[in-house]
């Protein structure tokens, strides 16, 4: 009997996972940041190549799931 709250759970804890990646929350949320890290690295192109192309990749990968 103490298995199924503890099944439960974890079906529930698994469920939340499966969501789909452009929940328009989370993309509402980071637009602002994402817009801002944009225009800090158009704006500084000294920035080092590893965090510059990091950032880059940030920014394509929202554009390509919150803006589909």
């Amino acid at each position: 009997m103490r298995r199924i709250p503890l099944l439960l759970a974890a079906l529930l804890g698994m469920t939340g996972c499966v969501r789909p990646a452009n929940d328009a929350g989370l993309c509402i949320a980071a637009a602002p940041d994402v817009a801002a890290l944009r225009r800090a690295l158009l704006d500084h192109p000294e920035t080092p190549d590893p965090v510059g192309e990091a950032g880059a990749d940030l920014v394509i990968g929202f554009e390509a799931v919150c803006r589909a």
